[in-house]
């Protein structure tokens, strides 16, 4: 495949209207190319969907590296369309050499050296940057408003393509059990309760759930009879000590966390996926109107570490860059935000 068949199907596949936040990104940083001369090592989830961030990276002037393969599922098509677009796979030599800025996902490249500082997509790769951060600046894009686009609104999308993926087409009247009322399970819920399912949720850490979501109090006694069980903690093997019921139930099982959550106990051929996160099994995980706002701040936040030297520890992206990529999106994509944060009233946004 050529560079030019390799963008014309990217072009084909994600339309400006789909990814207007890579879009506006990639048009402006092709005009001034703020990241020229410097190495980034990129390790967002390969699909398809992340090669355009790649390419607004390039368009920036960057020396763009895809790493992959190490924490996270990933598209082997993707990763052949890689080279034809010029983007460059790190051997283990190559990436003992270090980077200029690692944008990370699960802190899957934390040991590899970055001369500028890192910038970790996700809350379980934060904990994982605890240690790097002493001693090197760490843009938390998950601690942004932005990611909730993704985390939330995404993986519920992604929860009920999946689901369809496999034959699961009616959720009305279903009972929906979901272990995890952080981010992704609030997003989970949120469009469950919209395709019509009774859900029920099982968080302690979190005793109030969104609005429309019942507390499982006896979680065994409803497992049995659900018809629906997602696992969304983040947290390996976290719906084990429920396996025994979780096995006498006929419900379809689900895992959206990284890491097996439902424990050595019930069998991989029990859960959809194979006990791989659902949406996986997609060839875009995350669509990509959810995915585009996220993927633009990740990649804005190697530009800020381009741009500045800052100090080590943990930051948080500025207000200013969250709002100037809002702005860049679709009135139904930032109603659909403010329908689902409305709905959150009292829970904990950790």
């Amino acid at each position: 495949m050529t560079r030019q068949e390799a963008e014309g199907t990217l072009a084909r596949d994600y339309p400006p209207s789909e990814c207007p936040a890579l879009t506006a990104q990639r048009n402006a940083w092709a005009q001034t190319r703020p990241l020229a001369g410097l190495t980034v090592l990129d390790a967002t989830p390969l699909f398809r969907n992340t090669l355009v961030k790649h390419l607004a990276l390039q368009a920036a002037g960057a020396e763009v590296w895809v790493g992959y393969g190490r924490a996270m599922p990933f598209d082997p098509m993707a990763a052949e369309m890689a080279p034809a677009l010029g983007l460059n796979i790190p051997d283990a030599a190559r990436l003992a050499q270090g980077f200029d800025v690692v944008v990370d996902c699960a802190a899957a490249f934390a040991d590899i050296p970055a001369r500028l500082g890192y910038a970790e997509l996700t809350r379980s790769g934060v904990a994982g940057y605890c240690a790097v951060a002493k001693t090197k600046p760490v843009f938390n894009v998950d601690g942004s408003r932005i990611k909730t686009f993704e985390t939330a609104l995404g993986t519920g999308d992604g929860l009920i393509r999946g689901l369809r993926h496999f034959g699961v087409d009616d959720l009305r009247g279903k009972t929906a059990v979901v272990f995890g009322c952080g981010k992704v399970g609030r997003g989970i819920l949120f469009r469950l309760i919209r395709e019509g399912a009774h859900c029920f949720v099982v968080d302690p850490a979190r005793p109030h759930p969104p609005q429309g979501v019942t507390r499982a109090d006896a979680p065994d006694e409803l497992l049995r009879g659900a018809d629906l069980i997602v696992t969304a903690t983040g947290i390996k093997d976290a719906a084990a000590s429920h396996a025994p019921a979780i096995l006498a139930s006929r419900a379809i099982l689900a895992n959206m966390g990284v890491e097996d959550e439902f424990g050595p106990a019930i069998p991989a051929d029990r859960v959809l996926n194979a006990k791989a996160p659902l949406n996986f099994a997609l060839p875009d995980p995350t669509r990509m109107r959810y995915i585009d706002p996220t993927m633009a701040l990740h990649s804005l936040a190697a530009l800020r570490l381009a741009q500045t030297a800052y100090a080590p520890g943990l930051l948080l992206p500025a207000p200013e860059d969250e709002a100037a990529i809002l702005a860049t999106l679709p009135k139904g994509l930032l109603d659909e935000l403010t329908a689902f944060e409305s709905e959150q009233q009292g829970v904990s946004h950790v």
